[in-house]
């Protein structure tokens, strides 16, 4: 934003640029080790809950669970794993339910989490562990609203 117009304008054209290459690399890798990965026994949504810790899965089996909360948690680690698989995703989360939701997210979707203290606040951070980036076929919040 502080940039000129032709700054900025570079800038897009390279985002865009790496952004074809990227896509250019991902469709060369063979469609069937994607597939075979998703077909994977430890990929059914059964198994993704599974993956979550026994006392997560017990705050999560209640009931109560804000599903707008869980949906956009979600929506944001979808977004950004499926743009950039091997970034960090960071968020400063002063809310401990929050936290514990992204948590139990993560393992559902086989991520790597940790919550931290910066300056006072609590921080967490989201890794992809893999190669690749393949969310399970159904949903957490899915997955959820089948037993509501």
């Amino acid at each position: 934003m502080n940039r000129s117009g032709e700054e900025q304008e570079r800038v897009l054209l390279y985002l865009e640029e790496e952004a074809r290459k990227k896509q250019k690399r991902k469709l060369s890798r063979p469609l069937k080790e994607k597939e075979k990965w998703k077909e994977h026994p430890a990929y059914t949504p059964k198994e993704c809950f599974q993956r979550i810790s026994r006392r997560l899965r017990s705050t999560l089996k209640r009931g109560r669970i804000p599903m707008g909360m869980l949906e956009c948690l979600e929506e944001e680690l979808l977004t950004f794993f499926s743009v950039t698989p091997h970034s960090v995703y960071t968020a400063l989360m002063d809310n401990s339910f929050e936290r514990l939701l992204l948590h139990a997210l993560c393992q559902y979707m086989d991520l790597v989490s940790a919550s931290s203290d910066i300056e006072g606040k609590r921080q967490m951070k989201v890794s992809n562990k893999h190669h690749v980036f393949l969310p399970p076929e159904l949903l957490l919040s899915d997955y959820l609203e089948q037993f509501s």
